[in-house]
């Protein structure tokens, strides 16, 4: 879940279409591979399609002149393929997305011995769903316990129930069908029951529509709704949403993974990942990153003025060319150690996250996060953020390939 990067967005509520419809967005992933052999046809398989939310799999079928199946999981839309030539080579595309089918493309083509082909499916939607998340903060500042969003078509109603996860809220439908219009109204729920927010609008699902875009900016206690695809709109606020612009404080950012160990000769570099847990924008100015150098606990001040509620910022140095542009969030640093070593967040000179890493425990540190050895590689210490409240505890963490930008759950 991003929010919105405006600098004027302290919450957001993203209404999202997950039939993935192959023309609605920019992200379009495509397979692209060479074999050469003189008795094959090397086949180039490019899937085109914008990725939905959920992604769970891409599922390739070959028919021809052997049966092949392949499957690969979200991350992977690479297709190797070493064929037989035949006059008559069918290639059937599947992409499933919460759970079910989503999208599906096929054609069909002769292959020759020795060619190299480069062969397109454009996949299209077949149904579709609606996922909308709404950020509540690690503790849930809002008071939100309780809520539903119903999907009404002229021939369907749909009751969704609300779901809960650390830091957020959220309601997911089942499969829905295309070229359907749908209202959606959506109620938030105190522990009294009384609505702290309620909206009501409506969307088209068709195969060439943009997906529905549904944001709810709060700026204490202003309020603007924008749903692109509709032109009747309505939301009624019944209680201030708690939010603003404010320094943070204690338990409000957290060092959620640190890569202290990036591969040598690679691509890889050293970063730290910190999240919002509010829904507040909490302001950066005066904060620094402590990290140990040679032994030597060194700061470097944060170059980003601030953070959005619910948002994961990576800090990497500013001084490694490595770094990708949008993670290089200090004014740089010397190496992180390997084995062992601190991380301390500060703000105005009170610490509002610290860490000690280490491969194994000595008579100052007792429970420590894990760490590689000196000599290993390629995994990064991540929290798992269901278990914040006890980060401190070793058993919150896991060590596992590197997810910049992304919180972790250590499944």
């Amino acid at each position: 879940m991003s929010p919105i990067k405006t600098k004027y967005a302290t919450m957001a509520t993203s209404l999202l279409c997950a039939f993935a419809l192959w023309n609605c967005g920019s992200e379009t992933h495509e397979t692209n591979a060479v074999i050469n052999n003189s008795e094959h046809a090397s086949v180039a398989l490019r899937l085109q399609y914008s990725t939905p939310p959920l992604l769970d799999s891409l599922v390739l079928d070959c028919y021809g002149a052997d049966t092949l199946h392949y499957v690969h999981p979200a991350d992977s839309a690479l297709f190797n393929m070493d064929l037989f030539p035949s006059d008559n080579w069918s290639f059937k595309a599947k992409i499933y997305a919460n759970g079910a089918l989503m999208q599906m493309g096929e054609l069909t083509t002769k292959l020759e011995a020795g060619s190299t082909e480069n062969i397109s499916i454009q996949m299209h939607p077949i149904v579709g769903f609606v996922l909308v998340e709404v950020p509540t903060g690690l503790k849930n500042e809002s008071g939100i316990v309780g809520g539903t969003m119903t999907l009404t078509s002229k021939s369907d109603r749909y009751e969704i129930p609300m779901e809960e996860s650390t830091g957020k809220i959220y309601f997911k439908s089942g499969m829905l069908k295309l070229g359907v219009e749908y209202d959606v109204q959506i109620s938030l729920l105190d522990s009294t029951g009384k609505a702290i927010y309620s909206l009501s609008d409506k969307f088209l699902l068709t195969e060439d529509s943009p997906v529905p875009d549904l944001t709810l900016n709060a700026l204490r206690s202003k309020v603007a709704l924008g749903i692109k695809t509709a032109e009747e709109r309505h939301v009624e606020i019944t209680l201030s949403l708690r939010s603003g612009f404010r320094k943070p404080q204690a338990d409000n950012l957290l060092i959620t993974e640190y890569f202290a160990a990036p591969a040598k000769d690679s691509a890889q570099y050293e970063f730290v990942e910190i999240y919002n847990g509010t829904i507040d924008t909490l302001l950066l100015d005066d904060c620094v990153l402590g990290i140990t150098s040679s032994n030597t606990l060194k700061r470097y001040n944060l170059t980003t003025s601030e953070i959005l509620p619910g948002e994961v910022m990576v800090l990497g140095d500013a001084t490694s060319e490595k770094t990708p542009a949008e993670y290089v969030n200090t004014d740089g640093w010397s190496d992180m150690t390997n084995s062992k070593g601190s991380i301390i967040l500060q703000c105005d000179g009170i610490t509002l996250d610290s860490l000690y890493y280490a491969n194994a425990t000595d008579s100052l540190h007792t429970n420590v996060v894990p760490a590689l050895g000196s000599s290993k590689y390629n995994q990064s210490g991540q929290l798992n953020i269901d278990r914040w409240k006890v980060r401190s505890d070793s058993s919150a963490w896991c060590l596992t390939v590197p997810t910049p930008g992304e919180l972790n759950f250590c499944n």
